[in-house]
């Protein structure tokens, strides 16, 4: 059955007939399904949670890479480069930051955009607080925003709390010179209370979440604090499991340690913690000899005390990629490796369960070189030459491998590809496609060697996609599934049986002979025949070796092949070269009939060959039609190659010629007889070019004139053209351009029906290109460009393709309760713990190892309620409020003594806000308030001893009284209302001491009964140590 789809789909290339055009209801051109690294990729962000790998590029994509052999493609609205990529560990959430300061948010078990957050500064830092999913985002002006992700919804939204940069930057912000956020971390074991803040400059905050202040500020050297050296801060990463030891790299080449303060003892009296203008440590690795930006960092904790330092510095002139082993001993040894890589590396991350569907468990060093290919190491290699790098016999440096393309190490030169109708094979058994372990892995650090499949499979295979090499060889692939595999592959040799190894220019297969036909580079022309079996499978050659089921005749022509026509109904086929040469040759006996030499305006010789039959006085021609590089149209007899217009049918200007086709239209044909009514029974020739479309009158070119039926004219460079039919035998044209539109128009009126573009698609005509694009009848086309391929749809059709949403499912949403009883923040609105719900969780929280390796901290965890309670409360006026009130008189502030607020019932403070009651804080204020009331006070007195008879004076006196339990009494002096406010202001003092003792007390209790479980619990383990 598949055979006969293939032969009647080729049969009508061979003769068109009458015209019935695509409609633009039947036309839906779509991108199938995408295979590769993206071009122009910059960025990678890896989820090791979901196992996930995001590859963002310069123009709105991004690349998603799963277990299991999954890839999906998702594409911005706007082709913006990405400037910050982050998942949302374990969630299927990604967020992506453009250069425009917009926040996306994927989710990639859909593949959709669900928001786009627009921010109002530029983002410097961006930075998601996981388990909790609040996002910090750091701007140019040094303000660090939270934002919350809802995952419910998939949107953010702003949060009022902030950290404005002269609160975290210290005294210096007060002259006024923003500077911008350039990383921004929650600190390691303590990630709900505190978070490092590192401007550009090199100034380092630690910012206490609750306390909402700065806890220690540090960082810059004494040669910058001096202005004797000028450095920017480049990249950091956290070096320390602990949160104690930080990295950050220079644009200068410098790398140091820091040291960050992971206990803070006393919050209230913090000033003396920090200012630490000295690092720990300064590692000279090279960087700043050559003077090469640390433009990225990545730690990788190894057994607790070591780790390995990931280190990339790179510029315009050079670039330097280092791994060494860092130890918690600084005075240690450094021990060190280079990567020996061949281009810059813009991003680098470690991945696991990608690689090699039996070693889920194996890890990965991913590097992103500036290209825009990806290399891969063995992480395990990596480890092993540190570890031995220094005995007496060292290993090898771990070899990489690059992601690449099934194809091999040679690029594609040329390719065709056949298909078959999807519903004549709906029947078939599809359990040998339903494992996607048998294809090959793109980030598989094995040999990229295909292994063939197994050819009692064969008679299975959908599609087949025939592929030249610019090392001389064809393979054949089963294109049923996007994920292809390799069935068979020929090894050109020449007459020695020595390997070719020139670039096949030229290929065609003509299906009901099985005859393939290529041409190469050198001028060789092979004609490959496959012997069939009785059971009239053409898959079946597939199996022998050489000489087994095929047999092949070369013929040597002078220059370069650059075009072959298919096989007529003679047996002939048809040659050109780039030198201008014709070559006719049988199949049976791989002679040549005859030659032909033309001139061409341009270099490049011949561009398209096809045998038609030419109707004309009741009588029928076999012709073959031919248009040179530079599109000029000539006609041969296809017997004796007698030419049949001397006068060359040529565009006004040379412009290189893609396809070349006769149509034969019918009478009736409605899109022609209504405008040509002359010219309904003509037939014409279809020329596509570079800049054009043109329709000639094919009576008219072979008398030597030139008669120009339509034309349509290009915006851009088109680089591909071939005619397409759908399953009623419509027929339309698919044009390609070098920019990635493709179109698809009608014939023969060449109207627009529709368009499509494939973004990241530039191609390439270089010799040694590995841009290629191969087109079956039914207008499925594949495109191959650097490390990636399209497969691109254009009709109305069931999809051809086996298991797109399948390998298409990168991260598949599994709604268990349990799950999300665990993941979901919860709202803001529920029942706080109390104080004693807080020690008691202290308490508990003691035993686990971290909590004893932080035991000296007093300060409590704060779990996801509690962030939420605090980051929905504005800790800080927002930046538009704080400039309004700096513009207002303070003369002009109304202060009234009921904005105080004491509450005097014995109920205890709960949740977060306990700590924030604190007599220096609250006796400050009341002093502050009660000096700013003194003059008021004293300037009602005297108005009153000027007015005693105003009423206005005396009502308001008497409101005072009212409101606070005295009698209204109007003839009582008006002097006594500032010593009613002072009584109060007393009453209130003395309120505050006696919270304040009472707070004591719930402290000294909490930290008595804090010493009651701790000797409890000694005691239990000494009698079970005894027992």
């Amino acid at each position: 059955m598949f055979v006969k789809k293939l032969v009647e789909k080729a049969s009508k290339k061979q003769n068109l007939g009458s015209i019935s055009s695509l409609r633009a209801e039947g036309v839906s051109p779509r991108l199938a399904f995408h295979y590769g690294v993206p071009a122009d990729a910059a960025l990678l962000a890896y989820d090791p949670v979901l196992h996930v790998l995001a590859v963002a590029t310069r123009n709105g994509q991004i690349k998603l890479f799963g277990r299991d052999n999954t890839q999906a493609l998702l594409q911005s609205p706007s082709p913006l480069p990405s400037r910050f990529l982050q998942f949302a560990e374990g969630q299927g959430v990604l967020l992506n930051v453009n250069t425009q300061n917009q926040i996306e948010v994927w989710d990639i078990d859909t593949k959709k955009l669900c928001y786009i957050h627009p921010f109002e500064k530029g983002v410097t830092a961006f930075s998601v607080l996981q388990k909790s999913f609040f996002v910090y985002v750091g701007n140019s002006s040094g303000n660090v925003s939270l934002l919350k992700l809802d995952l419910a919804q998939r949107c953010l939204s702003d949060m009022p709390y902030w950290i404005p940069f002269a609160e975290s930057y210290g005294s210096a912000a007060s002259v006024g010179n923003d500077v911008e956020v350039i990383f921004v971390s929650p600190q390691p074991m303590a990630e709900s209370n505190r978070v490092l803040i590192i401007f550009r400059d090199g100034v380092m905050s630690l910012w206490d979440i609750k306390a909402s202040k700065a806890v220690s500020i540090s960082g810059k050297t004494m040669q910058q604090q001096s202005h004797q050296e000028t450095k920017t801060v480049a990249s950091a990463c956290w070096v320390c499991a602990k949160g104690s030891k930080i990295a950050i790299g220079y644009d200068n080449g410098d790398l140091y340690i820091w040291a960050i303060p992971e206990v803070i003892i006393n919050a209230q009296n913090s000033s003396s913690v920090g200012n630490q203008n000295l690092p720990i440590q300064r590692l000279n690795l090279g960087y700043k000899l050559d003077k090469l930006p640390i433009v990225s960092l990545k730690w990788i904790s190894s057994d607790g005390k070591t780790g390995r330092l990931y280190i990339n510095g790179l510029n315009d002139h050079g670039h330097l990629f280092q791994v060494l082993i860092l130890n918690e001993e600084s005075e240690s040894r450094i021990v060190k490796m280079v990567l020996p890589l061949t281009d810059s590396c813009e991003g680098m991350e470690l991945i696991t369960g990608l690689s090699d569907p039996n070693k889920h468990q194996q890890s990965a060093l991913v590097l992103l070189l500036k290209s825009g290919q990806m290399c891969l190491y063995d992480d395990s290699e990596i480890e092993r030459y540190l570890l031995h790098s220094q005995s007496r016999s060292p290993p090898t440096l771990p070899n990489h491998s690059s992601v690449k393309l099934p194809y091999g190490d040679s690029g594609i030169s040329v390719a065709k590809f056949y298909t078959s109708n999807p519903a004549a094979l709906a029947s078939l058994d599809e359990d040998y496609f339903s494992s996607a372990s048998k294809y090959p892995w793109l980030f598989s650090m094995k040999d990229k060697c295909q292994t063939l499949t197994s050819v009692t499979n064969i008679y299975k295979t959908r599609n087949i996609y025939i592929t030249g090499h610019l090392d001389g060889t064809i393979s054949f692939w089963d294109a049923s599934c996007p994920l292809l595999l390799q069935i068979f592959m020929i090894k050109q040799q020449n007459e020695d049986n020595i390997s070719g190894g020139n670039p096949i220019t030229s290929l065609q297969f003509d299906m009901p002979s099985s005859i393939l036909i290529s041409g190469d580079r050198s001028g060789m022309v092979r004609i490959i025949t496959f012997k069939k079996d009785s059971t009239d499978n053409i898959f079946s050659f597939l199996n022998a070796k050489q000489g087994d089921n095929y047999n092949v005749r070369s013929i040597k022509l002078k220059g370069a092949v650059t075009t072959m026509s298919s096989i007529s109904k003679s047996k002939h086929f048809a040659a050109g070269t780039e030198k201008g040469i014709v070559s006719v040759i049988n199949v049976e006996d791989a002679t040549i009939l005859y030659q032909k030499q033309f001139e061409c305006r341009l270099s490049g010789g011949i561009a398209s060959l096809q045998f038609e039959i030419y109707s004309h006085n009741g009588y029928d021609k076999d012709i073959l039609t031919m248009a040179m590089e530079d599109s000029s149209i000539f006609i041969l007899e296809e017997e004796t190659g007698k030419l049949l217009n001397p006068n060359p049918v040529q565009t006004d200007k040379p412009s290189k010629a893609l396809l070349l086709q006769m149509l034969e239209l019918s009478p009736n044909d409605a899109s022609v007889s209504d405008n040509h009514d002359t010219l309904s029974k003509e037939s014409l020739l279809l020329l596509c070019t570079e800049n054009a479309i043109r329709l000639f009158s094919l009576s008219h070119a072979i008398q030597g004139t030139k008669k120009i039926i339509n034309k349509k004219k290009f915006s851009s460079s088109c680089c591909f053209a071939s005619l397409i039919h759908s399953s009623s035998d419509e027929i339309g044209l698919i044009l390609v351009f070098s920019d990635g539109k493709i179109e698809i128009r009608s014939l023969p009126d060449l109207s627009l029906l529709k368009d499509a573009s494939l973004r990241g698609f530039v191609y390439s005509r270089n010799l040694n290109s590995t841009s290629s694009i191969a087109c079956s009848s039914d207008g499925e086309t594949i495109l191959v460009n650097g490390e990636q391929t399209y497969f691109f749809s254009t009709l109305c059709q069931d999809d051809i393709y086996r298991h797109v949403d399948s390998i298409s499912t990168v991260y598949k949403k599994v709604n268990s309760p349990r799950e999300e009883s665990s993941l979901v923040v919860k709202s803001p609105k529920e029942k706080k713990k109390g104080l004693f719900g807080m020690i008691m969780k202290d308490s508990k929280g003691s035993k686990s190892k971290e909590s004893d390796a932080n035991g000296s901290e007093q300060s409590i965890a704060m779990t996801s309620e509690e962030l939420v309670s605090i980051f929905s409360s504005a800790n800080f006026a927002p930046p538009s409020e704080r400039r309004i009130s700096s513009l207002k008189d303070e003369e002009n502030v109304e202060l009234d003594i009921d904005d105080i607020d004491i509450d005097d019932s014995p109920q205890k403070q709960k949740g977060s806000h306990f700590p924030g009651l604190s007599k220096e804080k609250i006796s400050k204020g009341l002093l502050n308030l009660r000096g700013k009331l003194m003059p008021k006070t004293e300037e009602k007195t005297s108005l009153g001893n000027k007015k005693t008879e105003d009423e206005i004076s005396v009502s308001q006196v008497d409101q005072i009284k009212m409101k606070y339990g005295y009698a209204n009494a109007t003839n009582d002096d008006s002097t006594s209302v500032p010593k009613m406010i002072g009584n109060k202001l007393q009453e209130n003092m003395k309120k505050l001491e006696g919270i304040n003792l009472r707070a004591a007390d719930m402290a000294t209790g909490a930290q008595s009964f804090s010493a009651m479980a701790k000797e409890l619990l000694r005691t239990t383990k000494n009698e079970k140590g005894t027992s």
